[in-house]
């Protein structure tokens, strides 16, 4: 076990990214490896910013305002934060582990916030999870109607604040920017309590749990399921609903319920299974920290962080694609959007060519005009064909 000082500083870090102490001497990979996986993780974060660009322009603009899709939308803010903000400062701490190169500011304000995106992420998900559970297997009173556009943006508003409750105000007071960027916690009684508290929190808080949550839902709504097969049986063995007493409308209702939490489920599913596998291995890493905090003298250790960085990054790029696999409405929203891209840009493409051909008839007439009154006499044939042409071709554009 290391020393007070040296297990202190191993646990001196950002959360999703534990920053080295000082006079650790890494194992860098070849230049050439270094960059192919730089660029590799870059054409994915590109193509995850203008997916989750789409899904916000599609869910603004096209899809109807459910709370589910506020919920999605929320979703790919938090994916839009970890792709623009996040990787980019990732990307510079790989290249160089040892030394913080991005100045005081970024590093008191902005890397502590980084947390918050992997926060609002996870619970957007957690919330679909809950809100179906709600409809289905819930209790009656909160079943009734739809959800509120005003309730649903408290909740979003309610998950990303607590996200930065948790995440971000405990580094404040103790971020340092030199020679690395990473909070220096107190110690207490010769152990970096806060640190193993803050860690402990991030683990439980962004994975465990919310996993635990959506577990739950799951299978409340399995057991809901089956009772309401049962019923179902029940019913078509007394002859239907008048032998009964159930009013129809609650069986339309019921029926209308469980069309809609299909559709969430085809969503809802994979997200949490692509979740689920690419944001283990980050949360391995700090167990393992947590564990055994000399880990992160391991010269191998920078190299290890830059693999799991992929895995984060196909987490917040992979589901615009999601919504496309399983969505038919997100399918041809996406479809519409790049339609209509493509015909304003089919129509700029002409304006430029009506403007090109004007510009060269006008010029064309005037050196003819010139020139036959410099000569004083008519312009030739081949201009007058040329002419022609010219303004065939212009107005077959019009």
């Amino acid at each position: 076990m290391l020393g007070d000082h040296s297990e202190n500083e191993t646990l001196n870090a950002s959360s999703s990214d534990p920053s080295p102490p000082m006079g650790v001497s890494y194992v860098y990979g070849p230049s050439g490896v270094t960059e192919f996986q730089i660029t590799l993780w870059s054409s994915v974060a590109v193509l995850g910013v203008i997916g989750n660009l789409l899904v916000c322009l599609v869910i603004l603009g096209r899809l109807r305002k459910t709370s589910m899709n506020y919920y999605l939308l929320s979703l790919a803010i938090a994916d839009l934060g970890v792709l623009i903000c996040i990787y980019p400062i990732a990307v510079v701490k790989y290249i160089s582990p040892t030394r913080w190169l991005l100045g005081r500011v970024v590093c008191l304000y902005v890397l502590p916030t980084e947390e918050v995106f992997f926060g609002a992420s996870i619970w957007s998900i957690t919330v679909i999870a809950i809100e179906r559970y709600v409809n289905i297997a819930g209790a009656r009173k909160y079943r009734s109607g739809q959800p509120s556009h005003l309730r649903t943006s408290l909740i979003i508003m309610v998950v990303w604040l607590t996200s930065f409750l948790v995440s971000s105000v405990p580094l404040y007071p103790f971020m340092q920017d030199e020679p690395t960027c990473h909070p220096r916690w107190p110690v207490t009684d010769g152990k970096p309590i806060m640190a193993y508290t803050y860690l402990i929190s991030l683990i439980v808080v962004w994975y465990l749990l919310p996993l635990s949550v959506i577990a739950f839902t799951y299978m409340k709504i399995r057991e809901r399921l089956r009772d309401s097969i049962a019923f179902r049986d029940f019913i078509s063995c007394r002859g239907g609903h008048a032998n009964t007493g159930m009013p129809l409308s609650r069986g339309a209702t019921e029926k209308r319920i469980w069309r809609k939490s299909i559709k969430t489920r085809r969503i809802l599913t994979p997200l949490v299974i692509l979740f689920t596998l690419t944001m283990f291995p980050i949360n391995a890493l700090r167990t393992i920290i947590l564990i055994k905090p000399e880990f992160i003298l391991n010269k191998y250790y920078n190299l290890i962080m830059g693999q799991m960085g992929l895995f984060v990054i196909v987490n917040s790029s992979a589901n615009p694609l999601v919504y496309y696999i399983t969505s038919k409405e997100f399918k041809e929203a996406f479809k519409a959007v790049l339609k209509s891209f493509r015909e304003k840009e089919t129509f700029l493409n002409s304006f430029r060519l009506r403007r090109t051909l004007s510009s060269w008839r006008s010029s064309k007439y005037e050196m003819e005009e010139t020139s036959a009154n410099l000569h004083n006499k008519p312009t030739n044939r081949v201009s007058k064909t040329t002419a022609v042409t010219i303004n065939i071709l212009y107005e077959s554009y019009l």
